[in-house]
């Protein structure tokens, strides 16, 4: 410990005889450290917003179907509306919302134009609760209960069918006893956003699907929430065990491409680590080496006079204690900084709207929390010390006489 006092003044008066160099290592440290913080919250925005997204667009945290609807979405798969155990676990504590719907392959026609679509029956109260479909995503009049009359739709299948709010529609589907079932409505609505789903979603009300369908009495799908995301496992295990004959996954089995984005984001944010602490352990390194080699002379009377080679190696791993702490507390304020510059949002304008193609939403919030800048730190810390190990030995390793031999000559 006595030695650590002596050489912590020492040390620090060595790093100032080459002010440039040792601002320059600082500065390299701090800009490590400063995208790591940085680069690490745009991830994370990214994979959160891939995860809610996902979630939003009618995948919740997860669905429940009758064993083959996956394979096969058609009402010969339909299962009956929950009730008893099931509807226990439903409204208990580890699922936060869920509702049911009705979903169906069928073909809508406008005066002018048909398409495929896929309909939707849905209870709104309960819809609202757990995907985008609330009342203020819709230009126009919502749907207001399981039983109400009408048809949500997007606005680029819309503009396909060539219809307007209040114009009328009919829809045809295969019923329950393989009849072609047809049914008019009215365009009520137009919903916002989820450019996938406006080319081929439409929503009507729970009951006006069952009739159109024949299935009063039973839905398709149960999608739910639960009330936080590391409490989804759970909830899956309470409602297997509620339900062991119905199909029940979670939203990463449902949206595997989904899942694949955020490991990805994940996936980058260590490759970058990876790399910052390449960049930084070769310049620590070099400036220590540098430093070493131009005090060789110095190291060679020091320990001619008597000091051990355990002080040398002490003193140059405290000057690279400074400058690796320095560089990352200027990187740690520059990151929390620049996070905090853009924590109301970044919009990404044009190239946005090539993200939403992979889920990701057109403007992204970034955040950091303490915890992480500290882990960032940490890391830089922790490895660039490790690094400077090898200047540090090389030091203390040399031979008084040698040293001086070579420094003389």
């Amino acid at each position: 410990m006595g030695g650590l006092k002596i050489m912590a003044p020492i040390a620090w008066r060595n790093l100032w005889r080459r002010k440039s160099r040792t601002l320059l290592t600082i500065t390299a440290i701090a800009m490590a450290v400063a995208s790591l913080i940085i680069l690490g919250a745009f991830m994370r925005a990214w994979g959160g917003s891939a995860f809610d997204r996902t979630v939003e667009a009618l995948t919740a945290h997860g669905q429940i179907h009758a064993e083959g609807f996956l394979d096969d979405p058609t009402v010969e798969h339909a299962m009956p509306q929950p009730a008893g155990v099931l509807l226990d676990v439903l409204s208990g504590q580890s699922v936060a919302a869920w509702t049911p719907r009705i979903v169906a392959l069928a073909l809508i026609r406008s005066e002018r134009e048909s398409a495929p679509i896929m309909i939707y029956g849905i209870d709104p109260k309960r819809e609202s609760a757990v995907s985008f479909l609330k009342p203020n995503a819709i230009d126009g009049a919502p749907l207001t209960s399981a039983t109400s009359k009408g048809l949500i739709m997007g606005r680029s299948l819309a503009d396909r069918l060539q219809v307007e709010r209040g114009r009328r529609v009919v829809i045809s589907a295969q019923d329950e006893n393989g009849d072609i079932a047809e049914i008019g409505v009215r365009v009520t609505g137009f919903y916002k956003g989820q450019p996938d789903l406006q080319k081929y979603a439409v929503f009507v009300s729970l009951k006006e699907a069952q009739a159109l369908l024949g299935l009063e009495g039973e839905v398709s799908e149960i999608a739910f929430l639960a009330p936080q995301r590391d409490g989804i496992n759970v909830a899956i295990e309470d409602l297997k065990q509620a339900a062991p004959d119905l199909d029940i996954r979670r939203w990463d089995e449902l949206q595997p491409f989904a899942k694949a984005m955020i490991d990805l984001a994940e996936g980058a944010n260590l490759i970058w680590i990876f790399v910052s602490f390449v960049l930084v352990a070769f310049g620590l390194v070099n400036t220590l080496m540098m430093a070493v080699y131009e005090r060789m002379r110095e190291f060679g009377l020091l320990q001619a006079l008597g000091m051990k080679p355990v002080l040398l190696l002490v003193q140059i791993l405290v000057e690279s204690v400074y400058l690796v702490v320095f560089g990352a507390l200027a990187g740690a304020i520059a990151g929390a900084v620049t996070v905090n510059a853009f924590s109301g949002g970044l919009d990404f304008g044009h190239l946005g709207i090539g993200a939403e193609m992979f889920g990701v939403s057109q403007v992204l919030y970034p955040k950091v929390s303490a915890a992480e800048i500290t882990v960032a730190c940490s890391i830089v810390i922790g490895l660039s010390i490790l690094a400077s190990l090898y200047p540090a030995l090389q030091a203390s390793r040399r031979v008084p006489v040698d040293v001086l031999t070579r420094a003389q000559t």
